[in-house]
């Protein structure tokens, strides 16, 4: 087996049986070559015209060539080997907003190509392909990617699966008057010399436990490498707010939606609204904040946004106090009680984005807003 990496594609060369959801020659075939190619982010053109010319141009069979294709710059692919499997890796994700638009098809692809040192049946390598469709998908909680309904990202329809073993040639074993026989008529089975057939990879397999380890990390490490996605204070929470359409502009013109001056009092608005930004950059990197966000964050997307709290969640009853209970505390937290009443005044007018956000991260964001005035406010009052 030899990968071949360049600028314009990676190509695995070797003999291989393979079982892929990929777009050229996909489905269970013998391959020599297996492709993943760049291609810029608009190609509208015929792939298979496209793959025919590419190996044309390359001197491949085509009859034997797998083919992928990504927007992904091949220098961001990652190359994974641990034991028996190597994993090739290229993974990009377009904006939340984007990620359902037809002009962004290519925008978000993860293509996996999984090379086996082991002779896998067919059934095996469908076990393959589930794992590293759950592990990629497991990658996606991980680093917390959503798609514009606020729902995990699970793929996109132009994500592909390559899982390629070695082929391994039945033997020939000469008895003692020189006469050939297939192993298959040979009663020791210590005698042969072919790799047995793994007839399980799932995850009860440690095969299958490799392959979910490598492919969930792999995933991880090539959307940090092409999009520098990750789980930490260097991916704050107000970019984990504008992957969900809450930007840092409309919580300030929010904020200055409710402000009024003191009687005479000259305020320049542009003064104000950089300090209001400053405000809100530094109180949401808090860490305190920042979880009582993410709890926000939690409640809408994963228990009222799915049912979990019934009736009552949909339509933002009464009885629901939680959500208020985390507005308060952030307000309370930046700006102390004064902020209290600030906060009940946002969430009783529900200005700007306030009114188009679920039921918890409306008071949470006015929770934010609050905060933040009343600490402003309190601060030129003691200056």
């Amino acid at each position: 087996m030899k990968i071949e990496k360049t600028e314009e594609y990676i190509a695995v060369h070797g003999d291989f049986k393979v079982l892929s959801s990929a777009p050229y020659n996909g489905g269970f075939v013998i391959a020599k070559t297996i492709l993943n190619v760049n291609i810029s982010a608009d190609f509208k053109g015929d792939l298979f015209d496209f793959f025919d010319s590419f190996a044309l141009k390359n001197d491949l069979d085509r009859t034997s060539t797998v083919g992928l294709m990504t927007a992904v710059e091949m220098k961001d692919a990652i190359i994974i080997e641990k034991g028996s499997v190597t994993a090739v890796i290229t993974a990009g994700i377009a904006n939340p907003s984007s990620r359902s638009a037809p002009e962004h098809k290519h925008g978000s692809t993860v293509n996996i190509i999984l090379l086996i040192q082991k002779n896998l049946s067919r059934s095996a390598m469908a076990n393959v392909i589930i794992i590293a469709t759950e592990a990629k998908t497991a990658a996606f909680y991980d680093l917390d990617i959503h798609d514009e309904a606020g729902d995990i990202f699970t793929g996109d329809s132009t994500d592909s699966v390559v899982v390629a073993c070695k082929t391994f040639r039945k033997s020939f074993i000469k008895n003692a008057s020189q006469k050939t026989f297939r192993k298959s008529f040979i009663k020791n089975a210590s005698q042969f010399t072919e790799a047995k057939e793994e007839l399980f990879a799932g995850k009860a397999t440690e095969l299958g436990r490799t392959i979910y380890e490598v492919v969930r990390e792999g995933v991880k490490d090539a959307l940090f490498r092409h999009d520098h996605l990750r789980m930490d204070n260097l991916r704050p929470m107000l970019t984990r707010l504008e992957e969900r359409g809450i930007y840092l502009e409309d919580m300030v013109s929010t904020a200055l939606e409710l402000y009024v001056p003191a009687e005479g009092e000259e305020v320049d608005r542009d003064v104000l609204k950089r300090r209001v930004e400053a405000a809100i950059k530094k109180e949401s990197a808090d860490v305190n904040v920042a979880l009582l966000l993410a709890a926000a964050l939690h409640a809408d997307e994963r228990e009222i946004n799915k049912g979990r709290a019934g009736e009552a969640g949909r339509a933002d009853a009464a009885c629901i106090i939680a959500d208020e209970l985390i507005g308060i505390a952030i307000a309370e937290y930046i700006g102390g009680k004064r902020a209290l009443f600030n906060f009940f005044y946002y969430d009783t007018k529900k200005p700007g984005i306030l009114s188009q956000l679920g039921v918890f991260m409306d008071d949470a964001i006015g929770g934010l807003i609050a905060g933040c005035m009343s600490k402003l406010l309190a601060d030129e009052d003691d200056s």
